[in-house]
């Protein structure tokens, strides 16, 4: 019987046949660098040691330089590199560096709008209707002028599969959240609190020993794979389903005087480039999900934890009432873009 390879042992490999291409056409890549007219710094939140680092954010920076012909070169840095992550966005405004990758929910006491670019609980049920939020209904431009307002461009929404909540205890019932000690952000955060449970946060780098010391019971970090690459499913039991949101965005923004001196087809290059890296964090997390789901059932490492349908129901209208609340703290923005989220839910009969 052949080896039982490992989705590990794949990456490993692949990261060695990458560098080994990398060194072959060092030369040409060292060419396309020297007459860039524009060369950026890029810093994301996402650690170097999970698989999406260099397959998506890595890949977005290679896309940008080979698709400008070199013209806009774009340097990828880890966590922390230039400022600590939770600084990104007042620096990127400063003009400390130029562009991120990056999570919405760090800036929502700033900017609370930015908690509709991450998306709601139990509402988007698949990519189509986040991208028809996004550009068919207009909601980018309100996201847009929100950020304009602090010298950032958001440029777009970079959408994974899920929001997935790994957890010591099984979830079932409502019941099951009271005193349920959480990691969480943003908006989903205040969810949680409506349903009982004990919001707390920590960076990303602090939540697996706060998974293994007990000091919370669950935690998500995007869906089922981003987390498991952060090994969560070493020291939880429990993958509640179903996952919290189907679709769940980070993004990609950048100072706006940058934008602005951009030329149009630089503009257009990044746009599209910046869409294509949503579309590799997709497939990315939609592939690595089945995998790791299979691998934490066929190894008997934990059990599927399946709330009910009265639970996802409530956890729905809780999901409605935090959007109604922050439409009244901020009329300007959030109430344009609950609005247009209602809007949607009624439209597909979920409200």
């Amino acid at each position: 019987m052949a080896e039982n390879i490992s989705r590990r042992k794949v990456i490993k490999a692949g990261m060695v046949a990458a560098a080994a291409g990398a060194a072959a056409i060092m030369p040409k890549a060292a060419r396309a660098s020297s007459k860039a007219k524009y060369k950026w710094r890029m810093q994301t939140h996402w650690p170097t040691g999970v698989g999406y680092y260099k397959d998506v954010y890595v890949k977005f920076c290679d896309r940008v330089r080979d698709a400008s012909g070199g013209e806009l070169d774009i340097t990828p840095l880890p966590p922390g590199a230039i400022v600590p992550t939770k600084d990104v966005f007042e620096a990127l405004g400063r003009g400390l560096f130029e562009i991120s990758l990056i999570w919405p929910a760090y800036w929502i006491g700033k900017i609370p709008v930015a908690g509709h670019i991450n998306g709601q609980l139990f509402t988007w049920e698949n990519v189509a209707e986040m991208y028809a939020y996004f550009y068919d209904m207009g909601a980018i431009e309100i996201f847009r002028e929100a950020y304009g307002e602090h010298g950032v461009r958001f440029v777009a929404p970079l959408p994974m599969t899920g929001l997935a909540l790994y957890s010591r205890k099984p979830i079932h019932t409502l019941d099951d959240f009271k005193g349920f000690k959480v990691r969480s952000t943003g908006i989903a955060a205040q969810v949680f609190q409506k349903a009982g449970a004990t919001p707390v946060f920590f960076p990303g780098e602090e939540i697996y020993q706060a998974l293994q010391t007990g000091v919370c019971d669950g935690a998500h970090w995007g869906t089922v794979s981003t987390a498991w690459d952060m090994k969560f499913q070493e020291v939880t039991k429990y993958i509640v389903m179903p996952y919290l949101a189907n679709i769940n965005n980070g993004e990609i923004i950048m100072n706006q005087k940058k934008w602005d001196e951009l030329p149009p087809h630089l503009k257009a290059i990044v746009e599209e480039c910046a869409n294509s890296c949503g579309t590799d964090f997709l497939r990315w997390s939609g592939y690595n999900d089945i995998l790791d789901i299979n691998q934490f059932q066929e190894k008997k490492m934990g059990e599927l934890s399946k709330m009910n349908e009265d639970t996802v129901a409530q956890l729905r209208k809780f999901s409605i009432e935090v959007v109604d609340e922050y439409s009244v703290k901020d009329p300007k923005y959030c109430a344009k873009a609950g609005s247009l989220l209602k809007d949607l839910l009624k439209m597909t009969g979920r409200i």
